[in-house]
Order: C-alpha cells, then structure tokens, then sequence
C-alpha cells in the first residue's frame, strides 16, 4: 500500500467524469450564466489518491482524456437535447399576454435572402445566417405549437426582435452622432453589429426567468428567433429595391 501512497500524482490531461459526462458537472456550470471550459474543467477541486485522477472527489469513472474536441461534441449534443424544450419556452415568453393581438398569423413574403444580405453587406457565412436553416424546422414546430392557443404567437416573437432592433439603432445611432435622415444607411454598414446587439437584448430580456439550460442553447435559441426576423425584414428592414420571392 505504501508503493501505492508515494507514486507520484499524475501531471496529464486526465480526467474522471462519472455519470453521464456534463449532466454530473456542477450546476452552475450548466445555467444560463456559465459553461463549462477547458479552464473551469481543470480549476475545479479535485481530490485523488493512490495515483487516481479525480474532478469534485470521484475516483471510480472511468477515466477519459478531455480535449477540446470531446467537450465540443458533448456540448453540441446537449444543445440539440435542450434546443425544442427552450425555443419553445423562448416563444411562449415573448408571445404571452398578446392573443388579442390581432385576428391570426400572416406572414409576410420575404426578399430574396441573399440579395438582402448583399445589400447589408452581411456575411453569409455568419453563424446567424448557417445555423438558422438546420434549425428553422424546431423554430416552425414551436410556433405551431404556440399557435394552437395563441394565433398571433409567430407575429409577437418578430415585434418583438422588431422593437428590440430599433431600440438598438437609435442607441448606436445616438452614440455616433449619426442623424434620423442617416440611419438606414448607418444600418446598412453596422448590420452585424446590429443583428448581434439584437440578440444580447433579448437574451438580457428573458433573464432568468425560464429554465436552466446551457449558454449555448440560450444562445441559439435566440439567435434561430432573431434570424427569422432577419428573413420576415422584421429585423434590418427591407431594401427599397428588392424584389419579393
């Protein structure tokens, strides 16, 4: 037992994750407000004997070797788990109180999504821009979801983004000195810094009011709502040239 007790500690990349990997990491790590990093996984208390390798005191789980891309995947699947339930709760939070509204759902047709992000110089390889075709199809079933009770649920999301969009323009606006006549154009040179406060304004507007989930998944979730805002010319207005699709 004494050969054990004096073998040195290991000084690797090792690591002990019992359990389902991140579902056993601190709670805090899996709020709103944090996600767990490289830095967070090894800063944690750790305590191991007889040359184990532990995180939080657990000795006995298998022992895995973490990098950066194993945690990627493990985040990017709990993303896609949490993703439905939290666009859902996204919506139903910004579309309460609202079902008077007015007399159903109807949806404006769009420019050409391309063209519109020609015009506003916006890249399309955004993340804003790719992640919203892989998830436009949760994003559609939680506003029908919503809509069995609320017909106006899709429209009240957008006016929201709508007006968090304005808010921010005339901030950014008035922070520059740049005139009323000049903000369509001052909007056409800023959009992705536009779009983004957009998204920090509703992610600030939902506080912590709903559920726990990662800050990736909040993330998201927010960023498919602004997107399809973009797309409905809720959010970056409609080009005074562009032809509907």
């Amino acid at each position: 037992m004494k050969d054990d007790e004096n073998k040195p500690k290991p000084k690797g990349s090792l690591v002990s994750l019992p359990g389902k990997a991140l579902a056993m990491l601190p709670p805090a790590w899996t709020g709103l407000g944090k996600v767990p990093s490289m830095t967070d996984l090894f800063a944690a208390s750790a305590h191991a004997e007889g040359g184990s390798v532990a995180i939080g005191g657990h000795n006995t789980a298998p022992i895995l070797n973490v990098n950066a891309t194993n945690l990627t995947l493990t985040i990017e699947r709990q993303v896609a788990r949490e993703l439905p339930s939290y666009l859902s709760k996204v919506v139903g939070k910004f579309s309460e109180d609202l079902s008077e509204y007015n007399m159903g759902p109807v949806r404006a047709i769009p420019p050409e999504v391309d063209l519109k992000l020609a015009y506003y110089d916006f890249p399309p390889t955004h993340h804003i821009i790719t992640d919203y075709p892989k998830y436009s199809l949760v994003l559609e079933a939680s506003y029908r979801g919503f809509e069995q009770r609320n017909d106006d649920a899709r429209r009240m999301v957008r006016r929201h983004a709508a007006v968090a969009y304005t808010a921010q323009l005339h901030a950014l606006c008035a922070k520059n000195g740049i005139a009323q006549a000049d903000t369509h154009a001052f909007a056409r040179k800023n959009a992705v810094v536009l779009v983004m406060a957009v998204v920090d304004a509703l992610l600030a507007d939902l506080g912590g009011t709903l559920m726990h989930v990662m800050k990736e998944t909040a993330h998201l979730a927010v960023c498919l709502i602004v997107a399809d805002a973009v797309v409905e010319c809720e959010v970056l207005e409609r080009p005074a040239d562009a032809i509907a699709s």
